[in-house]
């Protein structure tokens, strides 16, 4: 994967981390008091959600380009399956739950599915870090000197 493709899929990747966990945050942490003394939403709750939306989206295209040149052709030699197939089962998932975030009208089965989406975008975030650290037994550069 030439450099820019490459950094540009860790900007995606970060991109939709970030902007999750600042949503999380905003979500569980912050709170904000109006001046009748109710509890309402942090407006940085708002905000994250559409900007995880919209970089989720691009890291969704990100997923469809990586599939000819990277995946479909590491699963078939047989390099980095275990990290591979965990994140592609991590991706499948949270872009499942993801749509079904925004589509599912009940509020008890969405709260459901927020947390098992955030949950596994957690671990996503983890199993990511560990397939770009896990060397292919067979060789660690491509012969352009880029990672595989």
């Amino acid at each position: 994967m030439s450099r820019l493709r490459r950094y540009s899929l860790y900007f995606a990747s970060a991109g939709i981390c970030v902007t999750g966990a600042v949503w999380l945050y905003a979500h569980y942490f912050l709170q904000v008091i109006d001046s009748f003394g109710f509890e309402s939403a942090h407006p940085a709750e708002k905000w994250s959600l559409i900007a995880h939306a919209a970089v989720s989206f691009y890291g969704i295209w990100w997923f469809g380009l990586l599939w000819p040149n990277h995946i479909y052709k590491s699963w078939k030699a047989r390099i980095r399956r275990l990290t591979g197939g965990l994140l592609f089962g991590c991706i499948a998932w949270l872009t499942v739950t993801g749509y079904a975030l925004y589509y599912i009208g009940s509020e008890t089965v969405r709260s459901w599915f927020s947390i098992l989406h955030w949950v596994v975008g957690l671990a996503a975030a983890v199993a990511f870090a560990v397939h770009l650290r896990t060397r292919s037994p067979r060789s660690a550069t491509n012969g352009n000197g880029d990672r595989q």
